[in-house]
């Protein structure tokens, strides 16, 4: 893009962010104080779902807080009074997405057969570490080492809760009556880790099929009695 018209862009969006700022304004003259508690849970909303889909639509590389700013239509000003910095929003944002993915993480827990249970609940956890939403989060915090530390420590206890909701199934006594549960939790949980980042390494090579993956883990860990 020339320089002039990059220039004309950014005109153009910083005008359309002071009209963002301006509409809000008129819709709270006449009233004294601050934002109400749910007019600022709709701006931070707003500026979670820019951030998110310029991240998709740009990349990590074009995710500055005056981009972010342009796009939720609202000044730098605003971002920083609710975020203390780039930082800070992108963990907010990661864990708003957590949240939401960690709901369908459970779906399963409850069918009759325990080994079924397992092989869905690992799936869904699997899914969800390799998930492209979760990597475009991961690609920006490769270059913010205190959020990303946070970061996998969130990501980890999603993954653990997850197996907690499957040692709850009926059946989890019987079949893993041979092994030590926290050392299940965490063995089953970096298993399938290990298996997410040989996937994304290399999503070309010829893996087997994550459906009987998932059934091979399920003869490692289970078994109906003590060994």
């Amino acid at each position: 893009m020339k320089s002039g018209e990059r220039l004309k862009l950014e005109v153009t969006e910083g005008m359309a962010a002071m009209a963002g700022e301006k509409a809000i304004l008129k819709r709270q003259r006449g009233r004294i104080g601050r934002p109400s508690a749910e007019e600022a849970a709709s701006l931070e909303e707003r500026i979670l779902s820019a951030t998110w889909d310029l991240l998709l639509a740009k990349g990590a590389g074009e995710l500055s807080v005056e981009r972010i700013a342009r796009a939720a239509a609202v000044s730098k000003k605003t971002i920083y009074t609710r975020f203390h910095d780039r930082s800070d929003l992108l963990m907010r944002l990661l864990q708003r997405k957590l949240e939401l993915e960690e709901d369908g993480l459970h779906e399963d827990v409850h069918v009759d057969d325990f080994r079924a249970a397992f092989c869905s609940v690992g799936r869904r956890i699997l899914t969800f570490l390799i998930s492209s939403e979760r990597q475009a989060i991961a690609a920006v915090l490769t270059e913010l080492p205190d959020a990303r530390h946070d970061a996998w420590t969130s990501t980890y206890a999603v993954g653990l809760r997850a197996i907690d909701a499957l040692l709850a199934h009926p059946g989890a006594a019987i079949a893993l009556a041979h092994t030590d549960l926290t050392t299940f939790r965490h063995a089953f949980l970096h298993c399938l880790i290990g298996r997410a980042e040989n996937v994304l390494r290399a999503p070309e090579t010829d893996h087997p099929t994550s459906k009987d993956w998932m059934k091979a883990l399920a003869e490692l860990f289970i078994r109906y009695g003590p060994a």
